[in-house]
């Protein structure tokens, strides 16, 4: 599933019976991680329009999303993506002629880590995560798209 070059909004509707469903945790202008800085060319104290979303299925949270939009980014008509809403990004992502996906990078996210605790597990009951991110370019400006597998979706893949 991680490796697979689609959406996994798309990938999950073969195995959610009334199809994923879409949760926003949070979303604001705020100073992306150090990581996410890095992989964005940022500068140091730059600020992004961060999004936070779980992807579910029956109210059960199988994927936490989390996506970077840069400043620059959403510059243009790409401003309609401050204002998304409960519609994927993905959706839009995979459909736009101006868009396209760079390379997919998979990690296994250990339990101390800042982003495991933004997904809202809890490291005593669970192991690491595992995880994929990628940036994304529209009209050649980049966004950073996270999607970390939840414990709940394993239940439902075995």
């Amino acid at each position: 599933m991680l490796t697979d070059p689609g959406s996994l909004t798309s990938h999950l509707q073969r195995y959610c019976p009334a199809g994923p469903g879409l949760e926003i945790k949070r979303q604001s202008w705020q100073r992306p991680l150090p990581d996410e800085i890095h992989s964005l060319k940022l500068a140091g104290g730059a600020r992004a329009f961060v999004r936070e979303i779980f992807l579910t299925c029956e109210d059960s949270p199988w994927i936490y999303g989390r996506s970077i939009l840069p400043a620059t980014t959403v510059s243009g008509s790409e401003r309609r993506l401050l204002r998304w809403g409960s519609k994927s990004l993905g959706d839009y992502l995979f459909k736009s002629r101006n868009s396209f996906r760079g390379e997919i990078e998979i990690a296994r996210i250990p339990s101390h880590s800042r982003l495991y605790k933004l997904c809202g597990c809890n490291s005593v009951k669970q192991g690491p995560l595992w995880g994929r991110r990628s940036i994304f370019y529209i009209k050649g400006k980049p966004l950073l798209v996270i999607e970390i597998l939840l414990p709940d979706i394993y239940q439902c893949l075995t």
